[in-house]
C-alpha cells in the first residue's frame, strides 16, 4: 500500500476537490430510514454496477498490462487483472452540485417519498478518516471516451481507473469514495457490497425533502430525524417553491 487511508484522502482533496464542495446523495424512503437506524454508508462492489465501462481500461492501458504480464512483472493476464480489481474495489457515490437536480430526483429518488442527504467534501473526508484499514480515497470523476484511447492518469496505482467513467454519465457530476480491498489476504469479499459505519451528526449538512413529497412524509422525516438525534436542518427542495 503506497499510503495510509488518511494521507490518501488528504492528497486526493488537494489535487482535485475543495473541502467546501457540496455533495448530494439521493435516497428513497427505505434507504433513508435504514441510514437513520444504522448510520452506515453502502459501498457497491465495482463489478455490480450496471455500467459496462465501470473500471474499463483504454486500449493503451490494456496493452501496458498485457506487456507487464508477458514480462513476468504481474501474475495475471489482462482479463484476470481487470476481474480481480473490479471484485476488490468498493464505491460509494455522491452528486456534486450547489443545488439539487430534477434529473437526480427522478433517477435516484424514484418516488415522491424521497430525500437527499447533503454534506461537503471536507465533512465526508473527516468522517471517513481512519475508519478503515483499507486504502480509501475521495475522487472527482472525469468523463472520457474510452474508445478514443484517452491518456488516463492511473497513478499511484491502477485503482485510479475508477476515477473515470464514460461520457454518457457526465450529467451525474459524480464524486465517489473508493475503498481498495485488493490487499486482503483472504481474497475479495463475496458480498455485492460493504457497509461502513459513519457518524451521521458529523456527516450531514442538511436533509432535503423531494419537491413533490406529500406533507405527511415531510413531517415523518422531521420527526424521525429528531428521534434519532440528527441535528442537521431538514428542508423541502427549492424546486417545490412556486415561482413569483
Amino acid at each position: 500500500m503506497p499510503m495510509d487511508t488518511a494521507v490518501q484522502q488528504r492528497n486526493t482533496l488537494e489535487g482535485q476537490l475543495r473541502r467546501d464542495t457540496v455533495l448530494w446523495r439521493y435516497l428513497d424512503a427505505a434507504k433513508l430510514f435504514d441510514f437513520f437506524e444504522n448510520s452506515t454508508l453502502f459501498f457497491c462492489r465495482a463489478d455490480h454496477f450496471s455500467d459496462k465501462f465501470e473500471g474499463a481500461f483504454t486500449p493503451s492501458l490494456r496493452e501496458q498490462i498485457s506487456r507487464a504480464h508477458a514480462c513476468g512483472e504481474i501474475g495475471y493476464d489482462y482479463e484476470q487483472f481487470k476481474r480481480r480489481m473490479r471484485e476488490s474495489v468498493f464505491i460509494n457515490c455522491w452528486h456534486r452540485n450547489q443545488d439539487d437536480s430534477a434529473a437526480m430526483w427522478a433517477l435516484y429518488g424514484k418516488s415522491d417519498c424521497a430525500v437527499a442527504l447533503t454534506t461537503t467534501v471536507g465533512q465526508l473526508a473527516d468522517v471517513l478518516e481512519g475508519i478503515s484499514e483499507h486504502k480509501t480515497s475521495i475522487v472527482r470523476v472525469e468523463y472520457v471516451k474510452h474508445w478514443r484511447d484517452p491518456k488516463l492518469d492511473v497513478s499511484p496505482d491502477y485503482t485510479r481507473i475508477f476515477a473515470y467513467k464514460t461520457k454518457a454519465y457526465e450529467y451525474e457530476k459524480e464524486v465517489r469514495v473508493v475503498v481498495d480491498r485488493s490487499g486482503d489476504e483472504a481474497g475479495p469479499p463475496a458480498d455485492p457490497g460493504i457497509v461502513v459505519p459513519v457518524d451521521a451528526t458529523r456527516l450531514l449538512r442538511s436533509i432535503v425533502i423531494a419537491p413533490d413529497a406529500p406533507p405527511w412524509f415531510e413531517q415523518l422525516v422531521r420527526q424521525s430525524a429528531g428521534r434519532y438525534g440528527v441535528r442537521a436542518p431538514v428542508r423541502r427542495s427549492k424546486l417545490a417553491t412556486d415561482p413569483i
